[in-house]
């Protein structure tokens, strides 16, 4: 599975954890495929810009949206020269496949668009991009990371980040191209300004994390890390921010081959280091790491054999919970958040009360893909249940009987349902369930 479809299913489980939560039955199912693909009406000001855009592209050439499935716009706006007045930023492939991409921007004037000018990249597929002051002189930046195709996009070969300037009147390329398997913007230091974290993997000895920040024209190298690890492949998701609620870090998401591990790097005296080895947040699975609570914090996400079921010898025979944890400021992970998570992408059931954290279980009785009951560890009380239908059998369990749809395809139908009588009724978390 690629880089790009594991972040597709990592949105599409989101997705379908945030339609839970409306407690809405039919709403709850996810959408069909085939109707993401269908081009959204646009508001009038939107189909402006991209009649203007049309009649601007050459000829047989098209508009191009980064690879990562989170940024699903090819058209970005913002004020790169300060004036007060936005601009439009379009990335598009010519009709000569050979050639590079090239980046369009048009300024809004008078009612209408006009292209300012028209640049030629340095690669042939939009890998990444970032809008941000990284040159520090008070104007918005474009980090635009070109990539390639293939078995190298997985590992990030062959990647590079270019910046470019916008003056109003021409576009200036900023200091020298930086080759990288991922890049990340984030205040290491605790200067108030954001530095450029650059990943790439040495094949066969681990990974190298250079820190940079713009100055005398050029981006300075300021601290550098290796991390050893002859079986590293490749990241599939890198991001920055708060790791405490007073420490900024890097968080790298790492292949193993199968398995992923995550690490968290920070600064201290002006040195990077690695605060969490690789076992404390080893999985085999991919779970991005993120802010799943909203506190400003990202948590790191790890997979946990339910109580009971370490007996089970065959993995996939085994439902398991997912664990969001912060870091402890120490060499360790604190849990926060635990919930059960479809390892197919197809639903995520909400996280359980805080109250519960630590003290549910799945009844051995569970069989993955067919039937799955959460209990209380205590006192083996059921919570809450899911169940695999065929559609003849759900049109036999009306959802008056409580059950909410999570997922509907042509042969198959999951709901789930909460004990009315349990920790998760109504009646004691005031959340509807259906």
């Amino acid at each position: 599975m690629s880089v790009g479809m594991r972040k597709m299913w990592l949105s599409a489980a989101c997705a379908a954890g945030m339609l839970l939560l409306s407690g809405c039955s039919d709403t709850l199912s996810l959408p069909d495929p085939t109707s993401l693909i269908r081009p959204p009406r646009l508001p009038a000001d939107k189909e402006a810009l991209k009649s203007v855009i049309d009649r601007q592209l050459p000829v047989g050439a098209t508009e191009v949206r980064t690879r990562d499935s989170e940024d699903t716009s090819a058209i970005h706006y913002s004020d790169l020269d300060g004036d007060g007045v936005r601009e439009a930023i379009v990335f598009y492939k010519p009709a000569d496949s050979t050639e590079n991409l090239h980046l369009m921007i048009l300024q809004e004037q008078e009612g209408t668009w006009v292209k300012m000018l028209d640049f030629e990249g340095e690669g042939q597929v939009l890998d990444k991009l970032e809008f941000v002051d990284i040159s520090g002189d008070g104007y918005v930046d474009i980090l635009a990371g070109f990539g390639v195709d293939g078995e190298d996009a997985a590992n990030g070969a062959g990647n590079l980040l270019m910046v470019y300037s916008y003056t109003g009147q021409a576009l200036e390329i900023l200091g020298n191209k930086l080759a990288y398997a991922d890049f990340a913007l984030v205040d290491l230091n605790g200067a108030g300004r954001e530095e450029l974290a650059i990943i790439n993997l040495k094949p066969n000895i681990g990974t190298d994390i250079r820190v940079y920040q713009y100055q005398d024209k050029n981006f300075q190298e300021i601290a550098s890390l290796d991390l050893p690890n002859k079986t590293v492949t490749g990241y599939y998701h890198v991001t920055s921010g708060k790791i405490s609620a007073d420490q900024n870090g890097l968080v790298l998401d790492i292949m193993i081959g199968s398995s992923t591990y995550t690490q968290i790097i920070t600064m201290k005296n002006g040195v990077l280091e690695s605060v969490i080895d690789e076992t404390t947040a080893f999985k085999d699975g991919m779970l991005k790491s993120e802010d799943v609570n909203g506190d400003g914090i990202i948590e790191i996400g790890t997979l946990k054999t339910p109580d009971g079921w370490s007996y089970f010898q065959n993995s996939e025979d085994i439902p398991m919970l997912t664990v969001y944890s912060q870091w402890d400021g120490k060499k360790g992970l604190t849990p926060i958040q635990e919930q059960y998570r479809d390892a197919g992408g197809r639903f995520v059931l909400p996280p359980f009360p805080e109250e519960l954290l630590g003290k549910v279980t799945l009844n051995t009785v569970s069989i993955v893909d067919k039937y799955l009951q959460f209990v209380r560890i205590d006192n083996r009380e059921w919570i809450e249940e899911v169940r695999f239908f065929t559609p003849a059998q759900w049109q036999n369990e009306p959802e008056s009987k409580g059950w909410i749809k999570l997922y509907s395809a042509s042969s198959q139908v999951i709901a789930y349902r909460v004990n009315p009588e349990g920790d998760l009724a109504a009646s004691k978390t005031g959340i509807p369930t259906n």
